[in-house]
């Protein structure tokens, strides 16, 4: 019940409120007063979903007084824009029809059932709006299905755009890994590579052979972190270690050659988790790398 509703009854009242002053009624005043309270009660009356339909009953009851006291049978017409309020459910339709058939037997009954011109009007009326309904419902669920395509078109276009970003960068993580392979740079080298290529906010070298540790820029080294790596890889979060560094993703990564440890890298990183087969890679490629030093020096040895 909205402005609509509000327009509409003032059309009603002010309909009642012409017939009778363009005829000789006998009954203009008290249909005048009838026409101000129709209007106050409605506007006097809580609006909420049980209120439409207990209004109108108050628009059969005012439209069929109406009638009977003017003797006006297209007054019953006033029934049709009223049906807008009742067509987008079965049963309000149900509920319609049932109490317009009050108006509609009241202007049978004072014309002595002479005067059926306004029975097709009336049905031809809300068959219209029952049917200009259905065409908006339609049109109204076909653009919510396309709508709801086009998010889903556009939330698998954003699904396949990380999937190639994330391919693109397990590919540069090959490169950096082949390049430092290839070339054989040192991990205190690499790191500055990796840590670019990850787009993290910073990567730490536990150099534990040499019982060294090298970092990026942005952050320090930390020995306490040793004291809680025990697994080959470990993705910290909600840890004491995500506290010491200040950052809620954190990646420690043993790497070993054949006999033993040969250092940790910690990857750290504040914004974005760490892929783990970006990790899974890393290190496999890094125990390669590390049993690939200790073959050639075993053989420069030789």
């Amino acid at each position: 019940m909205g402005i609509y509703s509000s327009i509409l009854r003032i059309f009603i009242a002010i309909s009642v409120i012409l017939s009778v002053y363009t005829g000789d009624i006998e009954y203009s005043t008290a249909l005048s007063v009838l026409s101000g309270v129709y209007i106050f009660a409605y506007f006097l009356i809580p609006k909420n979903p049980s209120s439409k339909r207990l209004f109108f009953i108050f628009d059969i009851f005012f439209i069929s007084i109406s009638i009977y006291l003017t003797g006006y049978t297209y007054l019953s017409l006033l029934i049709i824009p009223i049906f807008a309020e009742f067509v987008k459910d079965t049963k309000e339709i149900v509920y319609f029809s049932t109490l317009s058939l009050i108006p509609v037997f009241t202007s049978l009954y004072i014309s002595n059932f002479t005067e059926l011109s306004f029975i097709p009007i009336i049905f031809a009326g809300t068959t219209g709006i029952l049917g200009l309904y259905r065409t908006f419902s339609d049109r109204e669920n076909y653009f919510r299905e396309l709508k709801n395509e086009m998010e889903n078109l556009y939330i698998k276009n954003i699904s396949y755009q990380e999937m190639i970003n994330q391919q693109s960068k397990i590919l540069k993580v090959y490169s950096s890994l082949k390049q430092m392979r290839e070339k054989k740079f040192p991990l205190k080298i690499w790191i500055y590579d990796i840590n670019e290529t990850l787009g993290t906010d910073g990567i730490m070298f536990f150099d534990i052979k040499n019982n060294r540790c090298y970092s990026t820029e942005k952050i320090n080294c930390d020995k306490s972190i040793l004291n809680y790596i025990d697994k080959p890889v470990i993705f910290f979060k909600n840890h004491e270690v995500n506290k010491k560094l200040n950052a809620p993703h954190v990646v420690a990564i043993t790497v070993e050659d054949k006999t033993d440890v040969y250092g940790i890298v910690i990857i750290v990183s504040k914004l974005k988790e760490i892929d783990k087969e970006t990790v899974e890679i890393i290190r496999d490629n890094l125990v390669l790398y590390i049993n690939e030093l200790s073959e050639n020096t075993n053989k420069d040895m030789d």
